[in-house]
C-alpha cells in the first residue's frame, strides 16, 4: 500500500516539475512534448515494481497487448492515410501510449490492493 501511494505522489511530483520547467520555456522555444508524454516510461516501471512478485507474467502481458496495438494502430494509419508521416504518427502513437499504459498501471493497481 505504500509503495502505491508512493508512485501516485511520484507521479504527480514529476507532472508538476516539468509542467513548472516548460513554463520557463518561451513558446516559440518549447517543444511539443508535453509533461504527460512521460507517463508510459514511469507507468511500466511502476507496474513492473508492483507486479514483479505476482507469479503471472503481468507486465509480459500488458508489454504483449500494448504491441498488438501498435501494431495494429501502424497497419490502420498506414492503409487508411496511404502513408506514415512520422512527426505526426509518433506523436499520435505516444499520446496513446500514454492513456494505454496508465490505464494498465491504474489495473495493476487495482489488482495489487485486492492481492
Amino acid at each position: 500500500m505504500n509503495l502505491i501511494i508512493i508512485q501516485i505522489m511520484i507521479l504527480i511530483a514529476v507532472l508538476f516539475i516539468l509542467r513548472v520547467f516548460r513554463g520557463f520555456i518561451p513558446k516559440k522555444r518549447r517543444p511539443k512534448v508535453h509533461p504527460i508524454d512521460c507517463l508510459p516510461l514511469l507507468c511500466l516501471w511502476f507496474i513492473w515494481q508492483l507486479s514483479q512478485s505476482w507469479p503471472e507474467p503481468w507486465l509480459a502481458a500488458i508489454v504483449f497487448i500494448w504491441m498488438l496495438i501498435s501494431i495494429g494502430v501502424t497497419l490502420w494509419w498506414g492503409l487508411s492515410k496511404g502513408e506514415l508521416l512520422w512527426n505526426k504518427f509518433l506523436l499520435f502513437y505516444w499520446r496513446l501510449s500514454d492513456i494505454l499504459l496508465f490505464l494498465a498501471y491504474f489495473m495493476t493497481v487495482v489488482l495489487a490492493l485486492i492481492k
